[in-house]
C-alpha cells in the first residue's frame, strides 16, 4: 500500500509551488497576446475599469485550458531539473529507489489536474467563453469616446455631422468656428448650423451632449408639395442650445442567446447532441434523389420486366409507334430544348444536394472535434508530465533557462501538430479521432522515449558526451586509414 514518505513530500515541495508560479506566468503570457489582439477595438472607448477587469477576468478562464499543458511542463522539468542539479535524484537512485517511486507523486498531480483540467473545459468554459466573447462583441460595438478633432468631422453621431474649426488653448470645452450638419430629415445637406463660437459640456451622467453657440445661423431649404417650389429660410441667433443625445455612444448589452448556438458555449453532452443531429441530416441528404429527379424524366422508370421477356414490343405504349413515324424536325428542336431544360434543374439539384452534404459533413467535423478536444487538451497534461519530468531528470538544470526553452519548444510541437490535425479533420482529410488525438500520440511517444532514456541515466543534453563520442569515431576512422 502506497504511503506518503518524506521522499514523496520532497517531490511534492519542489513542484506545487513552481507550478503555480507557471501557471500564472503562462497565463498572463497568453492573455497579454490574446487581448493585444483587440488593441484597436479597447482604447479610445472609455470603457472603465470595470470592464477591462471583466474581460481579464473572463478571457483569463477561455485561456486556462491552453495554459494549464505548458504550465504543467514547464513545472515538472524545472522541478525534476532542480532535483537532479543538487544530486537529489542520484542520491534517491544510489538508495535502490527507482525512478518511476520518484515520479509516482508529481503523476498523482498531473493526473488530479488533468481531470480538473476536463471538468473545468466540460463545465465552467462554455460559460467564460460566453460571458467573454459577448462582452467583448458589445466593446467592439461600442463607438469610440467623444472627442472632436481641430478641423474634421466627427460622424459617429448618427444624423449630424459636425465640424470644429479650432479649440481653446485654455479650456477643451470652449471651441470656435461651428459647422453642424442635420441629417434627421433625411434629405441631404439642406439644414446647416453655422456659429463663430460656443461652449460644449455633457449632462444627465454623459447621456446628453449640449453645444451652446453664439453669433450664429441656421440654414434650411424647405421643398414644398410641388417639384419647383422650395424656400430657402435663415434663422439668426445671439445664443442658442442644442442637445444632442449620445445613446449610440454607449455600450449596449447583446442577449447572451444569441451566442448559445456556437460549439465553444456548449459542454461535451451538448456537442453530442448537436453532432448527432447533424450525422442524421447528413445521411438524409446523401440518399440518393431518385423521387426528386422523377418529375424531369418522361419514360418508364421501373418497366414490367416479365411481360418485357415475354414480348418487348408490349412495353412500348402504341400511341408512340404511330407518334414516331410522324415526328418532325420541328419537333426535334422542341425535344432538345426540353432535354436541355430538364437537365439544366437535373444539375441544379444535384448541385444543391452536395452543397448541403458537404456543410453538414464540414458541422458534424467541426462539432465532434470540439467534443474530442476537450479530451485531449486534458489528456495534455498528463502528456506533458510524462516529457517533463524524465527531461529533467537527464537535463539536471533547474532555474529558468533551458527548462523555459524546452518547454517552449514542445508546446510549439504540441500546438502545431493540435492545429494541423484538427484543421485535417475539418477537411475530411482525416478522421475526427486520428485529428484530435494525434498531437497527445505524438507527446506520448516522447515521452516513453524520454523516460526510457531517463531510467538509463543517458547523457542525452551532455555536451561533453557527444565530444566522446566524435572523438572515438575520428580514431577509429585514423586507424581505418593506417591499416589501408
Amino acid at each position: 500500500m502506497w504511503r506518503f514518505t518524506k521522499i514523496d513530500k520532497l517531490v511534492s515541495k519542489a513542484f506545487y509551488g513552481i507550478f503555480l508560479l507557471s501557471y500564472g506566468v503562462v497565463l498572463f503570457i497568453l492573455l497579454m497576446f490574446v487581448m493585444s489582439q483587440y488593441f484597436e477595438d479597447l482604447v479610445g472607448k472609455d470603457l472603465g475599469w470595470e470592464v477591462y477587469a471583466k474581460l481579464f477576468f473572463y478571457f483569463g478562464l477561455v485561456l486556462t485550458p491552453q495554459a494549464l499543458p505548458l504550465a504543467v511542463l514547464l513545472a515538472s522539468l524545472m522541478a525534476f531539473g532542480n532535483l537532479g542539479e543538487h544530486s537529489e535524484i542520484t542520491a534517491v537512485k544510489a538508495a535502490g529507489i527507482p525512478l518511476t517511486r520518484l515520479m509516482l507523486p508529481m503523476g498523482i498531480y498531473a493526473v488530479l489536474i488533468m481531470l480538473g483540467a476536463f471538468l473545468f473545459n466540460n463545465y465552467f468554459a462554455p460559460y467564460a467563453n460566453l460571458k467573454a466573447y459577448s462582452l467583448m462583441y458589445d466593446v467592439r460595438q461600442k463607438k469610440p469616446a467623444l472627442e472632436f478633432k481641430e478641423g474634421g468631422f466627427y460622424t459617429d453621431l448618427p444624423d449630424y455631422r459636425i465640424r470644429i474649426e479650432r479649440k481653446s488653448r485654455h479650456s477643451d470645452s470652449l471651441v470656435y468656428g461651428v459647422m453642424i450638419y442635420d441629417h434627421t430629415r433625411q434629405r441631404g445637406n439642406t439644414d446647416v448650423i453655422l456659429a463663430d463660437s460656443g461652449k460644449i459640456y455633457t449632462i444627465m451622467n454623459n447621456n446628453f451632449l449640449v453645444m451652446e453657440l453664439w453669433n450664429g445661423n441656421r440654414f434650411s431649404e424647405y421643398f414644398g408639395q410641388a417639384l419647383d417650389h422650395h424656400e430657402f429660410i435663415r434663422d439668426r441667433f445671439e445664443q442658442a442650445k442644442f442637445v444632442f443625445s449620445l445613446a449610440a455612444l454607449g455600450m449596449q448589452k447583446t442577449d447572451e442567446e444569441l451566442f448559445l448556438s456556437h460549439k465553444i458555449m456548449k459542454n461535451v453532452k451538448e456537442l453530442d447532441i448537436v453532432a448527432d443531429s447533424l450525422d442524421k441530416e447528413w445521411l438524409n441528404y446523401q440518399r440518393p434523389l431518385f423521387n426528386d429527379l422523377k418529375p424531369y424524366y418522361d419514360y418508364q422508370f421501373q418497366p414490367d420486366r416479365e411481360k418485357y421477356r415475354a414480348n418487348p414490343k408490349d412495353t412500348v405504349p402504341p400511341h408512340f409507334l404511330h407518334w414516331k413515324d410522324s415526328i418532325t424536325t420541328a419537333d426535334v428542336d422542341i425535344l432538345f430544348e426540353r432535354a436541355i431544360t430538364k437537365a439544366r434543374n437535373i444539375e441544379s439539384l444535384a448541385s444543391i444536394a452536395l452543397e448541403r452534404i458537404q456543410y453538414f459533413d464540414k458541422e458534424r467535423r467541426n462539432f465532434r472535434l470540439e467534443q474530442h478536444q476537450r479530451f485531449t487538451m486534458s489528456v495534455a497534461c498528463l502528456m506533458m508530465f510524462l516529457i517533463g519530468a524524465p527531461l529533467g531528470a537527464i537535463i539536471k538544470r533547474g532555474g529558468l533557462g533551458v527548462p523555459v526553452l524546452v518547454s517552449i519548444i514542445f508546446f510549439i510541437v504540441f500546438y502545431v501538430i493540435n492545429i494541423s490535425g484538427g484543421q485535417y479533420a475539418k477537411e475530411g482529410a482525416t478522421s475526427v479521432v486520428f485529428g484530435a488525438w494525434v498531437a497527445d500520440a505524438v507527446l506520448f511517444l516522447f515521452g516513453l522515449w524520454f523516460f526510457r532514456q531517463a531510467q538509463r541515466d543517458s547523457r542525452l543534453f551532455d555536451a561533453d558526451a557527444y565530444l566522446v563520442w566524435f572523438n572515438r569515431l575520428k580514431e577509429k576512422w585514423k586507424t581505418k586509414n593506417k591499416v589501408s
